[in-house]
């Protein structure tokens, strides 16, 4: 449980209008630390139109520090208001006095896993980071721990991975928290056959540079290497390669698309027998650019 030390600050929320003539200042004590930071937010949140003196106004306060505590596994705060009158000059002041309360803990951390996510290292990597049982909850390790393993699958290509089920349970009598969460990633999606549109180079230059081969497990780093060194070549204006999912559904295998747009100058017209001493040098150019890249 973090150490909470009496501390105020000042919320920079004021009202002047000719229908309402109050300018409130907030005054929060009894927050440090991150509790502090979270309410900080919360109250940042309330509109200018809403500041009064009246009983509306704390208890849109209210809300707003519990929260922010909440989030940060503190659900029963204590929350006193008092209304002092402006000094000579000044605005009134408005004091919320918070006492955070007992926090829930941690009291389990079920994940289910199937699919291909029950054997894959990067998977079983993120159980590692569930919190330890007995410390405070906080919302934010649950909601990242899902964006964690929906970040895996697009990462590594499983795009059929859904949640069975998902849910932070709170026993509030008990002051405990449970996650459960049932995760299937499905099957992992393997790179297919790779085509290229637009283009004035010969196929065979354009599959020497893919970083992959045809069968190998998905991953968004290939791909993206294989965009990086397209565009590397210098022989386009534009390059986009992407995978055809409608095409991958059922069999897991996910085509690539790559549409290009060639640079002006290597535009060749056509000549006679200075067209083939042409193509000859740049397909000598193109080979030399390859072999680089490569080795890159």
């Amino acid at each position: 449980m973090p150490h909470i030390r009496q501390l105020c600050w000042v919320s920079l929320l004021c009202l002047s209008s000719s229908a309402v003539a109050a300018n409130v200042r907030l005054k929060v004590e009894g927050l440090s630390g991150e509790l502090e930071k979270n309410v900080r937010a919360q109250l940042s949140t309330i509109q200018s139109d809403e500041v009064t003196p009246d009983r509306r106004f704390r208890a849109r306060v209210d809300d707003a520090i519990r929260e922010g505590l909440k989030a940060l596994g503190y659900y029963e705060p204590t929350i006193k208001f008092d209304l002092l009158p402006p000094p000579a000059k000044g605005r009134q002041v408005l004091i919320a006095r918070v006492t955070p309360g007992q926090p829930v803990l941690i009291g389990g951390t079920e994940v289910i896993l199937r699919g291909g996510a029950r054997t894959d290292k990067d998977y079983l990597a993120l159980l590692k980071t569930r919190p330890a049982i007995g410390t405070v909850l906080n919302q934010g390790d649950y909601d990242n721990f899902k964006k964690s393993l929906t970040s895996v699958s697009l990462r590594k290509g499983y795009f059929d991975s859904e949640f069975i089920k998902s849910q932070l349970g709170i026993a509030l009598g008990r002051h405990q928290a449970f996650w459960d969460i049932d995760y299937d990633s499905g099957e992992r999606y393997r790179f297919g056959p790779v085509t290229f549109e637009g283009s004035q180079i010969r196929d065979e230059y354009l599959q020497n540079l893919l970083p992959f081969k045809e069968g190998d497990e998905y991953e968004s780093k290939d791909l993206a290497e294989l965009n990086r060194r397209l565009s590397a070549t210098g022989w386009f204006n534009s390059v986009v390669v992407a995978p055809e999912f409608e095409k991958s559904r059922k069999t897991k295998i996910l085509p690539l698309k790559g549409v290009v747009s060639p640079r002006t100058e290597n535009t060749i017209e056509t000549g006679g027998g200075v067209l083939h001493r042409r193509r000859a040098a740049r397909e000598s150019v193109v080979e030399k650019t390859v072999d680089e890249l490569l080795r890159s």
